[in-house]
C-alpha cells in the first residue's frame, strides 16, 4: 500500500487474495455512485445540489466519529483507496451520497411535501442500508467496538443504534437540505435557486445535518429512552420505524395526483436509479450466499489491542457517565464475527496495537442469514419499487407551477 496520511493505496489484487468479496463490495458502491452522479447531472438542478450535499454529510459524519473519542467505534477494512490516516474508504464516502441520494430522489415521487419526505426517506434509507449492515460486519469490511455500552445491544452483530443512526441522520438530512432551500428562495424542494443559494444550502447541509440530528433525533429518540428510562435500544428502533409508517401513510393517503402518473399512462421510471437499486439488492442477496467468512484475512486498523484492566470513562450525549474498555481484550471479547485463527500461533500479538490482523469466521448458521438478508432485500426492492415506478415522475429544475 503507498503510504500517505491523507491517501493510500492499495492493490485490488491484494484484496481479492484475502478478501474478495471485500472487493465485490468496492465495485458495486463505485458503480452505484458513478450512476447516482450520472443521474444527477441528467436531471440537472437540485439534484445535483443533493448529490453533493450528501457527499460533504457523509465526509463530515465519518471524521467526527473518527477523532471524537466517545464515539470513535468503529474501523474499516483497508481498501483500495484509504484516507486520513488509513480510516476512510473512498467507497465508504461515496456510499452516503448514493443512499442519501437515491433514497431522497425516490420518496420525493410521492409529492407529499418535505416534511413526510424526510420519513419516506429515512424508512428506504434504512432498508437498504441495514441489509450492507449484516452483510458488512460479518464479511469484516468494518468491525466495532467490543465494549461501548451505546453499541452494546446488536441483531446479527450489528449494533441497533447503527440502524437509529440511519433513521435518525437521513431525514435531518432531508429537512435542512429542502428547509434551508424553501427559506432562501420560497421555491418547491427540487426547484432550483441561484448558485449561491445552492451552495449555501449544500454547506448548510453539510456541515449542520450531524449536530441538528444528534438534537432533534438521536437525543430524544434514543438516549431519552434508553438510557433515562431504561428502554432496550430494539424498543428505541421498533418504535421509530413504527412512528415513520404511520407518518407516511397517513400523508399518502390523499397523494396529489401528480404522484400518480401510471393512471394515465406510461411511466418512465427504467432509469439509473431503479439500476442502483437493484446492483444493490442483488450483490448483497449474492454475498450473503456465496461469501466464505471464514477465508478472511484482514489487516488494518481496528479496535486498538492491549491490556484488559485499562478502562476509560466519559460523558454520554444527556449528561450520564458512562464507560468502556480502553483496549480490546484479546483474551476476552465478544465480537463473533472475527477471531485470530489464521495468524501465526492462532492466538492476538501480545502488547498495545493499532494494525494487526484479524480474521472471518464461519457462519453460526448460514440459512438463517440467507433468511434475513433476502427478507430485507425482498422489502427494499418491494419499497422502492412502489416510490420510483409506481409514484409520480422527477422534478423539473425550473418547471413553473400555478399558485393561488
Amino acid at each position: 500500500m503507498a503510504e500517505s496520511w491523507w491517501i493510500a493505496f492499495r492493490s485490488p489484487l491484494e484484496i481479492y487474495e484475502k478478501h474478495s468479496n471485500f472487493l465485490v463490495a468496492e465495485i458495486a458502491l463505485y458503480t452505484m455512485a458513478v450512476l447516482t452522479l450520472g443521474h444527477a447531472f441528467r436531471i440537472g438542478g437540485r439534484y445535483r445540489s443533493l448529490w453533493f450535499a450528501a457527499l460533504l454529510h457523509g465526509v463530515v459524519t465519518e471524521t467526527v466519529c473518527y477523532w471524537t473519542p466517545e464515539i470513535n467505534n468503529f474501523w474499516h477494512a483497508q481498501s483500495s483507496v484509504m484516507m486520513l490516516g488509513k480510516r476512510l474508504p473512498l467507497y465508504i464516502m461515496l456510499c452516503h451520497p448514493v443512499f442519501n441520494y437515491v433514497s431522497n430522489v425516490a420518496a420525493s415521487r410521492l409529492k407529499l411535501g418535505i416534511f413526510p419526505t424526510a420519513y419516506t426517506s429515512a424508512l428506504a434509507d434504512c432498508v437498504s442500508f441495514h441489509v450492507f449492515d449484516i452483510i458488512a460486519i460479518k464479511l469484516l469490511w468494518w468491525t466495532w467496538h467490543d465494549t461501548d455500552p451505546t453499541i452494546y445491544e446488536r441483531h446479527f452483530w450489528v449494533p441497533f443504534t447503527s440502524t437509529l443512526y440511519r433513521l435518525t441522520f437521513s431525514p435531518t438530512f432531508t429537512l435542512f437540505f429542502y428547509g434551508t432551500h424553501k427559506v432562501m428562495t420560497g421555491k418547491r424542494m427540487l426547484q432550483a435557486g441561484s448558485f449561491l443559494q445552492e451552495t449555501a444550502s449544500i454547506l448548510l447541509t453539510g456541515l449542520l445535518t450531524f449536530p441538528a440530528a444528534v438534537a432533534t433525533h438521536f437525543i430524544p429518540l434514543y438516549h431519552s429512552l434508553h438510557d433515562a428510562l431504561g428502554a432496550s435500544s430494539e424498543v428505541c428502533v421498533l418504535a421509530v420505524i413504527y412512528l415513520y409508517i404511520l407518518i407516511v401513510w397517513v400523508s399518502d393517503r390523499n397523494g396529489p395526483e401528480e404522484a400518480r402518473p401510471r393512471k394515465k399512462g406510461k411511466h418512465p421510471w427504467k432509469d439509473e436509479l431503479t439500476l442502483v437499486v437493484l446492483i444493490h439488492f442483488l450483490t448483497f442477496a449474492g454475498l450473503v450466499v456465496f461469501a466464505k467468512p471464514e477465508s478472511i484475512v484482514s489487516t488494518g486498523v481496528h479496535e486498538p489491542l492491549g491490556p484488559c484492566n485499562e478502562t476509560v470513562h466519559f460523558y454520554n450525549a444527556i449528561g450520564q457517565v458512562v464507560s468502556k474498555r480502553k483496549y480490546l481484550c484479546p483474551t476476552d471479547y465478544d465480537e463473533g464475527y472475527m477471531d485470530f485463527h489464521c495468524v501465526h500461533g492462532g492466538k492476538a500479538p501480545p502488547g498495545v496495537h493499532h494494525w494487526y490482523t484479524i480474521c472471518g469466521t464461519p457462519y453460526e448458521n448460514h440459512a438463517e442469514y440467507i433468511t434475513v438478508v433476502w427478507g430485507f432485500c425482498l422489502l427494499g426492492l418491494a419499497y422502492y419499487y412502489n416510490l420510483l415506478a409506481c409514484s409520480g415522475l422527477d422534478e423539473a429544475p425550473n418547471k413553473k407551477h400555478k399558485t393561488n
